[in-house]
């Protein structure tokens, strides 16, 4: 009966729920009943999968990350370090130009409290793994001479992950097309080009 209770999609069906009542709510004022209502289970089966709410959320954040990890490792990496940056940033773009539920709720519906004061630190982290991610290619560049040099690589990279932070963010507050996305790809590419041409000797 434990296996039925603790299958995975009874796992996924909670989490989804969630999810949408998170979206709908935040996640502080959404309750627990309000979750196994949605899903149409009873606590019972709730706690053979998770322990609590906050259980859903950590759950949650690890989809979250990684999103994010998943991006900063799928670029193709080429000689040029003008060439593996433009990639990155293009599939850094069109990896966030559609709605993602997990980096809606962490970023915007999820209120602060002792409960989830560990987000902003694992977000730091995350913050600095990417920022030298980034860094280390710009200094590449400038080493190959194909960027500018009269700034240092760690001002550049970070005007790079300003600008993908932000168009996450303004992406948020928009609604998507027919298409399901934000914006269509050859808008991504101008973007990208732009960016490039601002990192240019």
């Amino acid at each position: 009966m434990a296996r039925q209770h603790s299958s995975k999609d009874t796992r996924e069906r909670i989490i989804s729920a969630a999810v949408e009542k998170f979206m709908e709510k935040g996640y502080s004022k959404t309750t627990l009943e309000d979750i196994v209502q949605h899903v149409g289970l009873t606590r019972g089966s709730f706690y053979w999968n998770f322990e609590s709410k906050k259980d859903i959320l950590d759950e949650i954040v690890a989809r979250y990350q990684q999103f994010y990890r998943s991006i900063y490792s799928s670029y193709r990496h080429f000689d040029s370090a003008r060439d593996t940056l433009r990639d990155f940033l293009l599939v850094n773009l069109r990896s966030k130009n559609t709605m993602n539920p997990y980096v809606m709720i962490i970023r915007y519906k999820v209120e602060a409290s002792q409960e989830v004061s560990n987000l902003t630190e694992r977000q730091t982290e995350m913050d600095k793994t990417f920022l030298e991610t980034i860094r280390k290619e710009v200094a590449r560049g400038q080493q190959q001479q194909v960027f500018r040099t009269d700034k240092p690589a760690e001002m550049l990279a970070l005007v790079l992950y300003t600008y993908l932070l932000g168009f996450e963010s303004y992406n948020t507050a928009h609604h998507i097309n027919a298409q399901g996305k934000f914006m269509p790809d050859e808008k991504i590419v101008e973007y990208v080009d732009f960016l490039m041409e601002m990192l240019q000797s």
